[in-house]
């Protein structure tokens, strides 16, 4: 009785392992809403390379100006946000103005002084050092191991033997979802076209 009843128990956990399923999540979807206030891009681009759009909508409407700006600050000191001090203002004024208490105020670029950071101006002969350090790219990037998004060499390889410089710039630029995981790329429309192909370059050549 005792082998019997121990026979049956490894069946019962074999059968389990073997119908154990394999959980696929799909491809970040969610978006910032867009605004012509200069916190957008940032909150673009500093704030879905750790969590989705949601958390801003998940938020209580009423929240004030104070709240949205402790939030900020929480994310960079202690969660090691890697963000300039000088993006503050603009994303709290953004998501205040978008999804707290002061949704339906007047938003017009002028209503905060866009940041020196909020841009990387066109500029000939840029280094791709440079344009990495500018933007941030290493926080979610390293050369040869998956941080947040894939190492650069995982994506020369996939690109390998082939010119797609142009390709991965207008990724870089256009930003996107689904290609390497579930979190999703922050657009960084704010670099031009030659910007882009540097880090693109740069990227195929690991």
């Amino acid at each position: 009785m005792l082998i019997r009843t121990l026979a049956a128990a490894v069946a019962l956990m074999l059968a389990g392992s073997a119908g154990a399923l394999e959980i696929h999540l799909p491809p970040e979807t969610a978006t910032y809403k867009p605004s012509e206030l200069p916190g957008y891009q940032l909150v673009q681009r500093n704030c879905m390379t750790c969590h989705a759009a949601q958390y801003a909508s998940s938020q209580p409407p009423a929240s004030p100006r104070a709240y949205w700006d402790a939030t900020v600050r929480k994310m960079k000191k202690p969660f090691g946000a890697q963000f300039a001090d000088e993006d503050i203002p603009a994303m709290v004024d953004y998501l205040v103005k978008t999804y707290g208490a002061e949704r339906g105020a007047s938003a017009t670029v002028a209503t905060v002084p866009k940041p020196a950071a909020a841009a990387v101006p066109a500029a000939a002969g840029r280094d791709a050092k440079t344009l990495l350090a500018a933007n941030g790219c290493m926080a979610c990037h390293a050369i040869d191991q998956k941080v947040v998004g894939p190492g650069f060499a995982e994506v020369a390889a996939r690109y390998k033997g082939k010119d797609n410089i142009a390709a991965v710039a207008t990724h870089i630029r256009q930003g996107g979802s689904g290609k390497w995981g579930p979190v999703p790329m922050p657009p960084f429309s704010q670099l031009s076209d030659a910007d882009a192909a540097v880090l693109a370059k740069y990227v195929l050549s690991r």
